[in-house]
């Protein structure tokens, strides 16, 4: 018997989360959240699957992601048809972009709510933390939606510029919800 190996790839545990991804149905909603364009070759779950997976290896920059694709079977993890070409640098920037625009928390949140429901997870009770991050250097915003990385106090009660980050939880310590906010923006109000 002559046995030849086409190619050998480097999944290994990106199959267990991608048959997760799957069997939870986040394609099919993502892509019902961010309707797929038909001038793109890529959907944007495509590209939400190429980064979580490509964080979960090791992180690539989002301009070596296109390298990074080449050594994964992207047909087995994400979808059959797609080329490692089609995940460049600009693709995924644009489907980031498209996500923002189609409101990011909106499209997380959704499928967190898929999640917890499908998995048949508490919604009883929740825990809500905050903290910040020190930042330092000159920062221009490009909007006034953006991201404000502004002057208020840490849990050290110094004035120093920042960012914020919340997360919720279930009573299991689970995730529901995270956010990154204005550094001004006090406990209460978040």
């Amino acid at each position: 018997m002559n046995v030849q190996v086409k190619k050998v790839y480097r999944n290994y545990y990106l199959n267990i989360i991608s048959a997760l991804f799957k069997k939870l149905g986040l394609p099919q909603l993502i892509d019902h959240l961010v309707p797929v364009d038909p001038q793109c070759q890529t959907r944007v779950s495509d590209a939400v699957q190429a980064i979580l997976y490509n964080v979960f290896d090791g992180r690539q920059a989002l301009v070596h992601v296109e390298r990074w694709a080449q050594e994964i079977d992207l047909e087995k993890l994400i979808r059959p048809g797609l080329h490692p070409s089609w995940l460049n640098d600009d693709a995924l920037a644009r489907h980031l972009d498209r996500l923002y625009e189609a409101d990011i928390h909106k499209v997380i949140s959704t499928c967190l709510i898929h999640i917890y429901r499908k998995e048949g997870l508490s919604l009883r009770a929740f825990h809500a933390d905050t903290t910040d991050k020190t930042v330092y250097g000159a920062y221009e915003s490009a909007s006034l939606e953006a991201l404000q990385i502004t002057h208020g106090y840490n849990r050290h009660h110094r004035w120093q510029k920042q960012i914020g980050f919340g997360l919720v939880g279930n009573e299991d310590g689970i995730p529901f919800y995270g956010d990154v906010h204005d550094g001004n923006l006090p406990d209460k109000t978040w």
